[in-house]
């Protein structure tokens, strides 16, 4: 697709949530035309819930559908800053009884003030690190954008954080698609480096349903992806027997192998 002309040799992912799916959810997306489609989708977030109340529809569904397809899938919760971290964290927890949580990689929707100050939102988000590293035994990757961040968290405060930031041009007129945004995305103050760059809100949605989906880059190749989720592998190479990378869900396809190779 001509759509996709920027950003290439990085991983490309998506990320989802109940409005990916029609409003009475009898209609989700296809995902076998996500497994077929070019660039490879390497990774999927999806929304788990959002504070301690609300429970995404969508999670399990799209949850199952994610991994049957063999992409890394990136759970997500939106954090309510002024509501007890304990509470939404266990509410986050729940969402993922029955997930193996050595398989995943937990996120942090950071990006919402509620009229709380710099210092309540840093001290919820680093109780709710902390949790979760206890919980899981690493740190989760946090979602958000360097201009919020820069006004509401003391990132000298965090610890050092695997971050997942949001920077796309301006929407587009329905029905047109907007660009991707090139990477990588402008850093919050403090911050140096970047692991997910959220590039649009407004790409062709994948799958059959609805006008628009979020598009994202990870700052590496798909093995990198592999590798970030403990999952990095190897394949026979089908023409001279040799080991090479896995690049993605797939193995290296015997037309492929020899360029791979060498």
């Amino acid at each position: 697709m001509s759509y996709f002309s920027r950003n290439q040799g990085l991983a490309f992912g998506i990320d989802l949530s109940r409005y990916n799916a029609s409003a009475d959810f009898t209609q989700t997306p296809d995902f076998d035309q996500i497994a077929a489609h070019q660039p490879s989708v390497n990774f999927i977030a999806i929304r788990a819930g959002v504070s301690w109340s609300y429970r995404d529809p969508m999670f399990r569904l799209f949850y199952e559908q994610a991994t049957r397809i063999g992409a890394r899938v990136l759970p997500y919760h939106v954090l309510y800053p002024g509501e007890p971290a304990l509470k939404q964290m266990d509410s986050f927890l729940r969402i993922l009884q029955g997930v193996d949580l050595d398989t995943v990689r937990l996120a942090l929707d950071v990006e919402l003030e509620h009229g709380q100050t710099r210092a309540v939102i840093t001290n919820t988000l680093l109780s709710c690190l902390e949790l979760l590293q206890q919980e899981t035994g690493r740190l989760p990757v946090v979602y958000s954008r360097a201009m919020w961040v820069d006004a509401n968290l003391k990132v000298a405060d965090l610890p050092r954080l695997d971050w997942w930031l949001a920077q796309y041009y301006y929407r587009k007129p329905f029905p047109q698609y907007t660009p991707e945004y090139p990477c990588p995305p402008r850093l919050p103050k403090g911050v140096d480096h970047w692991l997910i760059h959220q590039t649009t809100e407004r790409g062709p949605a994948i799958g059959g349903v609805g006008s628009y989906m979020d598009y994202d880059r990870w700052n590496g190749t798909p093995a990198d992806v592999l590798a970030y989720f403990g999952q990095a592998r190897t394949t026979v190479c089908p023409l001279d027997g040799e080991t090479c990378p896995m690049s993605g869900k797939r193995a290296v396809e015997a037309a492929k192998c020899e360029a791979v190779c060498g």
